[in-house]
């Protein structure tokens, strides 16, 4: 099981604290890619919001 880097932990926090305080979507998920190592985040009303971040705590386009 891959963990979670600490750049993208706080890039998570950072993202799921816009998602939810600012613009008041739900979170549905957040899982990370045994592949990529990227962390992949589902969210928004009707599941339409995606976000992936790379282990550099970046946001992927």
């Amino acid at each position: 099981m891959r963990e979670p880097t600490a750049a993208q932990l706080r890039s998570l926090y950072r993202h799921c604290y816009q998602l939810t305080e600012i613009f008041r979507q739900p979170i549905h998920m957040i899982r990370i890619d045994e592949r990529t190592g990227n962390l992949f985040i589902l969210a928004g009303g009707e599941e339409s919001i995606e976000l992936e971040i790379d282990p550099e705590g970046e946001l992927l386009p």
